[in-house]
């Protein structure tokens, strides 16, 4: 995703005094593998853009992330190179890598693609899947119900184990692939959606979408498909909003039917 950032001199590095991630003793004897420390500086640095606590133009150099989270430069270097193919940040030659302005209105056609793509999904899983798969399905959903009433926090292995599910029951790897490329593209900003209230309600759609693949409702599960994930999108779309920036001209509109 390309984005936009402002004209002019960067903001300073990444703030020492901000705590976004626990600093990881250096001297741990249960260090985990890189792989695993470039996954916890990810989320640690998407986290702190996302929250607005690194601003747009602030500089990431390698030296200030390695004091915050107590790690070499291979897994910080791994963590920038996966942030810049989400649009987050932009690399510079001979400036390094900064936190980028997002650009919204791309964004917000983003996940109207998303959303069109895991609808077309469901409804094909709703004529594709065998009576097996299906019944997988309502297990699976069943087993998210009780792991989050049991205190499970996990939501977003949940959430994604329960899309793949409906991905491989449209049989159809390409669409499933294109469909799980923009799904990846656009997780940093998923993760926005786990918050007190959406969250609920979200796995509560999750129902809806069972219940139309099971019984094998294509157009229904399209459209309740298509609404959860457009959800997610407007949900994104008003934190940035809120948070100055500009708001995309057009919205895309839930369009579920009645029943």
């Amino acid at each position: 995703m390309r984005a936009r950032h402002r004209v002019g001199r960067h903001r300073p590095s990444f703030p020492e005094s901000s705590h976004v991630y626990p600093l990881r003793p250096s001297n741990s004897r249960d260090r985990c593998a890189a792989v695993t420390l470039s996954d916890e500086v990810f989320n640690g640095l998407v986290k702190a853009i996302l929250s607005g606590e690194v601003e747009p133009g602030a500089r990431l150099d390698e030296p200030s992330i390695c004091r915050k989270f107590g790690v070499s430069r291979t897994p910080i270097r791994e963590a920038l190179r996966r942030l810049s193919g989400t649009g987050l940040v932009e690399v510079t030659p001979r400036k390094g890598v900064a936190v980028a302005r997002i650009d919204v209105e791309q964004l917000n056609n983003m996940f109207e693609a998303l959303a069109e793509f895991e609808g077309l999904c469901a409804r094909l899983s709703a004529v594709r899947m065998t009576t097996l798969e299906k019944k997988r399905l309502e297990v699976l959903n069943a087993a998210r119900r009780k792991k989050i009433a049991d205190g499970a926090r996990n939501f977003a292995d949940l959430n994604n184990e329960f899309h793949e599910a409906v991905y491989l029951g449209a049989h159809n790897p390409s669409i499933a692939s294109v469909t799980r490329n923009f799904r990846q593209r656009l997780a940093p900003f998923r993760a926005l959606q786990f918050v007190p209230g959406r969250t609920e309600y979200s796995f509560h759609e999750h129902d809806d979408i069972v219940r139309a693949i099971v019984g094998s409702d294509a157009a229904r599960a399209y459209d309740v498909m298509r609404d959860h994930v457009i959800g997610t999108g407007l949900q994104v779309i008003e934190h940035f909003s809120q948070n100055g920036e500009v708001a995309p001209k057009r919205l895309p509109r839930r369009r579920r039917r009645a029943g």
